[in-house]
């Protein structure tokens, strides 16, 4: 940024949280500017927790989110009475991914239900491939775990004897050495290594699929912000809604609007 541009800048709105619509948040956010030069966007990482977090301890006006608050956050925002609101501006899918050299090419929901809790621990139960099934899974507090918990593994637990890996590119390095391996990531980051992706009841995570609702494992992004909050808040979120401004960036971003113009 320029000097005179830092100076013309009146208000900050911060926003933080999700990797996942980061990309997406930026690209919004630059031609927000561009516009509305008087504000300031400054924009952090951090994930999806750090989007909860920011927005009720009031370090960020505006979270970023890829799945639903954590529990022990949520019990902590109800006893000390701190509400937020959550604004849908995206999908994306989750996709199953495996070591390119792996055959298989299709499993069942409820085939992903049995590996990711351990009910079926080997790869000749479900496929012409044989030997142990080697689940990775995303720590639970990265904001992919929360969804893929909800939308797969449902009321059941993810098998204690999966390794737990905290970002993705300790994911792809992992499944990159282990053709037993499976696990899962948003579609945003799938150009990023040479990994199989899996179709999921003969449906791919495509742009087409997910805008149809086939592809059975889709995720809602969020916006946060607190129940109250300025104006310049509300008018950059009702910006990201509008189909010709933020929601034809986010779809340039390889995400799926909501609105379409």
């Amino acid at each position: 940024m320029k000097a005179s541009e830092a100076n013309s800048i009146k208000q900050y709105i911060q926003l933080r949280g999700s990797t996942t619509l980061l990309s997406s948040i930026q690209a919004i956010g630059s031609q927000y500017m561009d516009e509305y030069p008087s504000i300031g966007l400054p924009l952090l990482g951090g994930g999806t927790s750090a989007g909860y977090k920011s927005v009720l301890d009031g370090t960020a006006d505006i979270g970023m989110a890829s799945g639903a608050m954590p529990e022990d956050m949520e019990i902590w925002a109800t006893a000390h009475k701190r509400a937020v609101r959550s604004i849908n501006i995206a999908y994306d899918g989750i996709a199953v991914i495996v070591n390119a050299s792996n055959s298989i090419t299709n499993l069942s929901l409820v085939q992903l239900r049995d590996i990711f809790t351990g009910r079926v621990g080997n790869w000749n139960e479900v496929s012409k491939l044989s030997g142990k099934i080697n689940v990775y899974s995303h720590h639970p507090q990265r904001g992919t775990y929360e969804p893929w918990k909800r939308l797969v593994v449902g009321k059941e637990h993810i098998t204690l004897g999966a390794q737990i890996v905290n970002d993705h590119k300790e994911l792809f390095a992992d499944l990159l050495k282990d053709p037993l391996g499976i696990s899962y990531v948003s579609t945003t980051f799938l150009g990023k290594a040479n990994l199989k992706v899996l179709s999921v009841n003969d449906f791919l995570p495509t742009y087409e699929n997910l805008r149809a609702n086939q592809y059975p494992i889709r995720n809602n992004l969020l916006l946060i912000a607190p129940e109250q909050t300025s104006d310049q808040v509300k008018q950059f979120i009702d910006y990201c809604l509008n189909p010709s401004k933020g929601q034809a960036l986010i779809k340039k971003n390889g995400l799926v609007p909501i609105v379409t113009g």
